[in-house]
């Protein structure tokens, strides 16, 4: 078979219905007796006979550029007459009009290419200028790294599907990254990603820098950014795709596991975690401000370094990330779902700040977390079937026209109190063995009541006290089997 039809064989189609060459198709194709059987010995350079070995060094692109457009012995010229390398992509015209019309430059570095001038059929310059994107799909290498991109340079992600719409202006994808176009994940060669796509630059700025500003904290439970990506008016997200959608989707996933000494310690080591990322956002005088199970999401596999569980890590996602997970896996249509749910993890001062033009303090994400661990213990004890039923019985007593299911109601006299069904359900809890007397999730409840579940700001904990109390009921649980899961003690499921 032909160079030209190998290539072609090899193009593969990608984001937004373009196609890209792989470099590892570039590298498996383009070899020293393909280019022989490509460039006849009389059109090489008559005082160097290594003119294969200077392609296959530097201009392996080029060449596969040059068969592709049926012009493979112009390579003669361009390496030995201009020095031409595969550093010098892309190429644009020189001068739109006149005798140097079809002397093409580099865009980079400005240096010339005459040879191009002397190719008797103009419109294999222009083929050239064309084809030549199909070589220039970047290498995601670096996690957080920005990509600026020519608008005809197509992006190395494959078998994108489910799209949809997120808001005015954005359009979320599921891809994977095409192995031969990463070297961050080692071990998850064409790792799925998340693609957030958003046409107004205003947005994608200030979620940049927002998304930088929390990568900096290197955190295992703050989630990652692969890379943003501008091409002409559209930017891109990149983030690694949660498997395990997010904690609800567990939740569902792992409803009728045994409830046993292994789950319960890894539950708590993710609460802590997540405790821990809210206590780094903290230090950097960065609040979340909408912690909810939507918000957390599921990663089977690790990304990074870390080592992880059998179970997998749970991690604390930035609004816009788990949306991306939320619409893609379920296509819900609910245009009330995501302020609904937010709504329910709101804290009392929510309304009343942001009429009074307050911004949100870090105790907000403090009453966040109570209601989203005691959700948790809820379905960690029983089932999410009672996750369900604690939340409807948060919408139809007290206030029937409280259709969200918040943790708190206001009394007619304008009082802030906690839901009936809310102190209901922790005492179902404590009347649970797993949650009565000396246990772990005892001291997890009391915790959750005392120090989250507060109507006065002031006294919620912060987070840094909170991860101390966190850390002491888990280093007693992994030290006193009793103190556990005293009823199924040498359980580890």
């Amino acid at each position: 078979m032909s160079l030209y039809r190998q290539l072609n064989k090899c193009l593969v189609p990608c984001h937004e219905d373009a196609e890209f060459l792989p470099l590892s198709e570039i590298s498996a194709r383009v070899t020293e007796d393909n280019i022989k059987s490509e460039v006849p010995v009389r059109k090489r350079c008559f005082s160097n006979r290594s003119l294969p070995r200077t392609i296959l060094k530097q201009a392996r692109r080029i060449f596969s550029i040059l068969v592709l457009i049926q012009e493979a012995q112009a390579i003669v010229d361009l390496v030995c007459r201009d020095n031409i390398t595969d550093e010098d992509l892309p190429l644009t015209r020189q001068s739109m009009s006149g005798d140097d019309e079809n002397v093409l430059m580099s865009a980079k570095t400005g240096k010339a290419f005459p040879s191009f001038s002397l190719w008797p059929r103009e419109a294999r310059v222009r083929d050239f200028l064309n084809f030549q994107w199909l070589v220039q799909a970047p290498v995601l290498n670096a996690l957080g790294q920005h990509i600026s991109l020519d608008t005809k340079c197509p992006l190395p992600l494959i078998d994108c599907v489910m799209k949809c719409k997120s808001g005015p202006n954005s359009v979320l994808h599921k891809c994977k990254i095409h192995g031969a176009h990463q070297s961050i994940f080692k071990n998850d060669p064409e790792p799925y990603v998340a693609l957030k796509e958003v046409n107004n630059d205003e947005a994608f700025e200030k979620e940049k820098t927002n998304l930088k500003h929390i990568q900096s904290l290197k955190h295992e439970h703050l989630i990652k950014l692969i890379a943003t990506c501008q091409k002409g008016s559209i930017c891109y997200f990149i983030f690694p795709w949660a498997d395990g959608g997010d904690l609800r989707d567990f939740w569902k996933a792992n409803d009728t596991i045994p409830r046993s000494q292994d789950l319960v310690v890894w539950s708590l080591r993710q609460i802590l975690g997540i405790v821990s990322a809210i206590n780094a956002l903290h230090g950097k005088n960065t609040r979340h401000g909408d912690i909810k199970p939507q918000n957390i999401l599921h990663f089977l596999k690790s990304h990074d370094d870390a080592a992880m569980d059998s179970r997998g890590r749970l991690i604390l996602a930035d609004v816009g990330v788990s949306k991306i997970h939320r619409e893609i896996t379920s296509m819900r249509q609910d245009p009330t779902n995501c302020q609904q749910s937010t709504v329910t993890y709101e804290a009392p001062e929510a309304q009343s700040d942001q009429r009074e033009g307050k911004p949100r303090g870090r105790r907000y994400d403090m009453w966040s977390l109570g209601c989203m661990f005691l959700e948790f213990t809820v379905w960690l004890v029983f089932d999410y079937s009672t996750v369900r039923s604690f939340r409807k019985s948060r919408r139809t007593r007290d206030d029937p026209k409280d259709a969200f299911g918040s943790f708190f109601v206001q009394t007619s006299n304008n009082l802030i109190q906690i839901h009936s069904a809310v102190i209901e359900a922790i005492g179902h809890l404590r009347g649970h063995p797993l949650c009565s007397g000396d246990t772990a999730l005892a001291d997890l409840i009391q915790l959750i009541q005392d120090h989250l579940l507060q109507v006065d700001v002031q006294a919620r904990t912060e987070a840094p006290e909170l991860f101390k109390m966190l850390e002491r009921i888990i280093h007693r649980a992994e030290q006193d089997g009793n103190y556990l899961y005293p009823r199924f003690v040498g359980n580890t499921g």
